[in-house]
């Protein structure tokens, strides 16, 4: 072979490789840094349930199940996950860095256990902001999975009611735990893990085990499970009571004040 042949088979491979390196990062750059793909959004989009439907917990003095509005602008119903094994934590999209860092965490965690059977489930602390339509377009930076993993938004006052009912953690408006919590088939809190803590996160994955395998709810869960019921009840009936003596209370006074400004009834008595 010629010089000038082997010069220009070099020169024609350089370039085939130079296309081929194009077209494999040109492919590429439709995905996000975890390998998913990710779709554009319809700046068109919009929720179908609306803020005026949104569950407010009146007249619950105690939040156990809850419904919310997830990244599809539907309804979200904690009670659908019964017989599912599901873990939840809370954030808001527009934190800089840590609920990133934290969402990429659950990221890696939805990659492995999700195909197992295990549920995701992300509320958001700051839901003024995040509205459904701004959690359907920051859903799609973790995921396009809308039955596995859920980002859950709605009516403010409740959020903070589910956090400190429900799950028993501090909840405020962009304020939240750093803590993953574990709910098993039957609707118990198993424990809560902070994502910041290396060996906390291995006993996460291992209690994504045991749990999966449990076919029946453990003996010594079913009387926690019971017990917390039962102090739920003795809280409501506090509660009812105490509503009930107020409102007699006001009864009375309104009737007695009545009575005072009507001197007619006054003299009738007398």
């Amino acid at each position: 072979m010629s010089k000038a042949a082997g010069f220009f088979l070099s020169l024609m491979l350089v370039v085939a490789g130079g296309l081929l390196l194009y077209k494999l990062l040109n492919n590429g750059s439709g995905q996000s840094q975890s390998g998913h793909e990710t779709s554009s959004v319809d700046p068109n989009w919009t929720p179908q349930v609306k803020p005026a439907e949104y569950k407010t917990g009146e007249g619950e003095p105690w939040i156990r199940e809850f419904e919310l509005v997830d990244q599809q602008g539907e309804i979200f119903k904690s009670e659908d996950l019964k017989g599912k094994v599901w873990m939840t934590s809370f954030f808001f999209s527009s934190c800089p860095s840590t609920c990133v860092q934290q969402n990429r965490e659950i990221q890696s965690l939805y990659e492995i256990w999700a195909r197992k059977g295990i549920k995701f489930v992300s509320i958001t602390c700051d839901a003024e902001n995040d509205t459904p339509s701004r959690l359907h377009e920051y859903a799609q930076n973790f995921t396009t999975d809308v039955e596995n993993w859920k980002f859950l938004s709605g009516d403010v006052g409740y959020i903070n009611r589910i956090g400190s009912d429900r799950f028993l953690v501090p909840v405020g408006p962009r304020t939240h735990s750093d803590s993953f919590i574990l709910v098993d088939k039957w609707g118990n809190v198993r424990g809560k893990y902070n994502w910041h803590e290396t060996e906390e996160m291995k006993e996460l994955n291992r209690q994504f085990v045991t749990l999966l395998q449990e076919e029946q709810e453990p003996a010594e869960w079913v009387e926690k499970r019971e017990q917390l019921e039962a102090q739920i009840q003795q809280f409501v009936e506090q509660q009812e009571n105490s509503e009930k003596g107020e409102a007699d209370s006001s009864g009375n006074s309104d009737g007695e004040n009545e009575q005072e400004s009507n001197p007619a009834a006054n003299e009738a008595i007398d």
